[in-house]
């Protein structure tokens, strides 16, 4: 099993289910519900996954699939696809376009593909972990920059205290040049295009993990939970260039 076969399945794939999303992007009348862990839900979210479920059904009838909205499939196969329909559905409700639809395959659980795909912004990211690709041309992490001179992003910065040490996250913060909230997915797509150097989540599930760890990693940069560990078996991220993740991990657990 090859990347360019991985690539070019979820490449036409994700040109068809960002019909369904774009079709009520930006729709003041849009309908968000409230899921038991009061996150938001939209039709996009749901069509979307369904699309996304049945095409890889299709096709890797014998693959497992998790994803946000559904019920796991074939649970314990050797090769499982993690599907995240829309990565920053507040965002999306919110008419900003920084928001895209994430998938992973998982191979005996280590995430060996990612991409994601940003329908508002014509833009699509993918990953063997080797090499990072956006529409097709190579994508690389800065290296060499100092932590006084970096840019760091986070999807929601009232979040990192409720779930991790806020105390030590305001000292990264004042130790580097900028600080933004360009999150969700597209926070990781700013550090693997070297246009940011830390990417940080406190609280992560799954589906929003496994099409970060190949993206980021064929950057060039770091990605691991919160405590420097494995992302894939874990609930946080921090992602940074090569040079600054070591220095992060340390301030953010002090």
């Amino acid at each position: 099993m090859q990347f360019d076969e991985f690539d070019e399945f979820t490449r036409k794939l994700c040109l068809e289910t960002q019909k369904t999303i774009l079709s009520v992007y930006e729709n003041p009348d849009m309908v968000v519900e409230t899921k038991a862990d009061q996150s938001p839900v939209t039709f996009a979210d749901k069509e979307t996954e369904r699309e996304i479920r049945e095409a890889i059904q299709v096709l890797y009838p014998e693959h497992g699939i998790k994803g946000e909205e559904y019920d796991d499939l074939n649970p314990g196969s050797d090769f499982t696809w993690v599907i995240d329909p829309i990565d920053g559905t507040k965002t999306f409700t919110a008419g900003c376009p920084l928001f895209g639809t994430m998938i992973a395959l998982l191979k005996d659980d280590e995430p060996i593909f990612g991409c994601i795909n940003f329908p508002a912004l014509g833009k699509r990211i993918s990953s063997d972990s080797h090499s990072t690709f956006v529409n097709g041309v190579p994508a690389t992490a800065t290296s060499g920059k100092s932590l006084k001179d970096a840019l760091l992003l986070t999807t929601d910065y009232s979040e990192v205290a409720k779930r991790q040490n806020g105390k030590a996250f305001e000292t990264l913060v004042s130790k580097t040049k900028m600080t933004r909230t360009w999150g969700d997915c597209y926070g990781y797509y700013l550090l693997a295009t070297g246009n940011a150097d830390i990417m940080i989540d406190p609280i992560a599930n799954p589906w929003d993990i496994m099409a970060l760890v190949p993206i980021v990693r064929g950057s060039g940069a770091i990605i691991t939970d919160w405590s420097g560990n494995d992302p894939a078996k874990g609930d946080s991220i921090i992602a940074a260039n090569v040079n600054l993740h070591s220095e992060v991990v340390a301030i953010l657990n002090s």
